[in-house]
């Protein structure tokens, strides 16, 4: 069953229970984006998306490779 609860400050949290699985997983979504940017700003979520998953020529992603 998911559920979810809006704080005070209108921060959302949706949890779920899945009694098989013995671990915990997190995930942040942030109201911002690509729909978000002002006329100066467009293209910069796309850019940080790919430098996030990509990486440059010297910062590595941020994201673990699959083995």
């Amino acid at each position: 069953m998911v559920n979810k609860t809006v704080l005070d400050n209108g921060i959302r949290i949706v949890t779920e229970r899945v009694p098989e699985v013995h671990s915990v997983t997190i995930g942040i979504w942030v109201k911002t984006g690509s729909r978000n940017e002002r006329g100066r700003e467009n293209g910069i979520a796309h850019f940080i998306e790919h430098m996030l998953f990509k990486g440059t020529a010297s910062h590595k992603s941020s994201i673990p490779s699959a083995a």
